[in-house]
């Protein structure tokens, strides 16, 4: 796959150092619903539109940042790449590769450059192999992205809901344990020039974190909008704990997933092998100028560790403890709450002496337990969604009216002193069944006063001043005796 002079002409975008960084302004208030949000795509492609800037901020001791919609970014990311990425229509047979950052996704993309393009060239040091070949479409746009030739291997920090979808494009998600994510999510704001970060504290980093206050949102809610869709046939899930275990499985899994010439390397012994060998970690650390240009890194360093539990060389106990807090709050009724046991436990744990778990059905095929998906808590980060971002709750059984009130008002009914959420489930399945019985014996009552276009509860309108036009029995039936 060879970029296009227009992709090559942009490539400036990729190599701005802190000079070119916008100047700070102050944290916008963030956007709920405007002619201008994101849920309107056709505005997002008219170029006569004027486009806001992002407001670009840094709190002293924070990583510098943006907020375009009410949404956070890295400081150098553009309002209008932003929606257009939201807005853009995928070809049928475009792969995305969609992560939480830190969470595989440069690893995936070397795998999948290896498997899909012929000529693409694992050992190559040209920065144009992923920066350029599989852009992120948030950070380059969707015009960026067009003048891609077919098949495109694209990269999103999307969560699902704002995802560019497709029943025949292709997906694969992978997730990392939170602990883990964290910890190399730090030295990569510590590392990336435009973040303005160098001297950057974990403590300050780690309550960022937790607090869903840095560029991409929230770790947990990015994962429960991609959880309910992991075994939909389009949809590959891996988990980077599983790629560091097995390499050769995983790769397996993305070739065949990805069929054709891929699934052929990948039946391929031999090919297998190469492939297997090129995207290993300790491989993919030469020549690190092929994921990033130098000048945007203190350190030409990108492929940091890619291990598990790097995190108990940073966290401290309590750090821990509240972050098992967190991830068990979230993902509570969820089948992955019990995805890293081993990962995240403080203490070392063999893997045989961990208990089996038994996965329910519901579980297994939609990530959810039927009876326990109402008592999931909500994120503050959910009342910027508009009213679309309400269908994945739906679809996947969480929309029970914490969460919804949470998205909509920014205010949990839980919280509020509203009873628990089987009590309201009780009042409103009751009134389910009664209004009904109520509304029946009136509808002769609604439909006449339909007909006769009056309010019969309003004293100054006669239903006799128009009764030559209306059949007797209804007059009849309004007047007086």
């Amino acid at each position: 796959m060879v970029p296009s002079p227009n992709v090559r002409s942009r490539m400036s975008f990729l190599t701005l150092d802190e000079s070119q960084v916008p100047e700070l302004t102050p944290p916008c208030t963030p956007i709920q619903s405007s002619s201008m949000a994101p849920t309107f795509p056709i505005l997002q492609r008219q170029s006569s539109v004027k486009v806001p800037d992002a407001q670009v901020y840094q709190p002293e001791g924070h990583p510098k940042q943006s907020r375009i919609d009410g949404e956070i970014w890295p400081p150098i990311f553009r309002t209008e790449f932003v929606r257009s990425a939201k807005a853009m229509i995928p070809r049928d047979d475009d792969v995305f590769v969609c992560t939480y950052p830190k969470c595989g996704t440069t690893w995936i993309q070397h795998i999948c450059s290896q498997l899909m393009n012929k000529n693409y060239d694992p050992d190559t040091g040209k920065v144009s192999e992923l920066s350029m070949t599989s852009p992120m479409i948030e950070r380059m746009g969707a015009k960026f992205a067009d003048e891609l030739p077919s098949p495109r291997l694209l990269k999103s920090h999307f969560n699902y809901s704002n995802c560019p979808k497709s029943d025949k494009a292709k997906y694969i998600f992978c997730v990392r344990n939170p602990k883990d994510c964290l910890t190399s999510y730090y030295f990569h704001n510590k590392n990336f020039k435009i973040y303005d970060w160098e001297d950057g504290k974990f403590d300050i980093f780690f309550d960022l974190f937790v607090e869903s206050k840095l560029a991409f949102g929230d770790y947990f809610e990015h994962l429960l909008s991609w959880l309910p869709h992991i075994n939909d046939s389009n949809v590959l899930f891996l988990k980077y704990e599983d790629m560091l275990e097995d390499l050769e499985t995983a790769v397996k899994k993305i070739g065949n997933f990805l069929g054709g010439r891929s699934a052929e390397i990948v039946n391929d012994p031999e090919k297998l092998k190469v492939v297997v060998a090129e995207s290993r970690v300790d491989a993919m650390k030469k020549n690190q100028n092929r994921w990033f240009p130098g000048s945007v890194l203190r350190q030409p360093i990108f492929i940091r560790k890619g291990v598990k539990r790097d995190w108990k060389n940073y966290f401290s106990k309590e750090q821990s403890d509240v972050m098992d807090a967190r991830a068990k709050s979230m993902l509570k009724g969820t089948i992955a709450e019990y995805w890293w046991r081993q990962e995240m436990s403080w203490d070392d744990i063999p893997a045989d002496t961990l208990p089996e778990i038994e996965i329910t059905p519901s579980e297994s095929d939609e990530g959810f337990h039927s009876d326990e998906a109402d008592d999931l808590p909500p994120s503050v980060s959910r009342r910027n969604s508009d009213a679309s971002s309400l269908l994945p709750l739906l679809s996947s059984r969480r929309g029970s009216y914490d969460s919804i009130s949470t998205m909509v008002t920014g205010t949990s009914i839980g919280s509020s002193g509203w009873g628990n959420h089987s009590f309201l489930n009780s009042v409103s399945y009751s009134l389910a069944h009664i209004v009904p019985f109520i509304m029946v014996p009136l509808m002769p009552f609604i439909v006449a006063c339909c007909m006769l276009h009056i309010s019969p509860f309003n004293p100054h309108l006669s239903v006799f001043k128009s009764y030559q036009n209306v059949p007797k029995n209804l007059v009849v039936l309004f007047s007086k005796k």
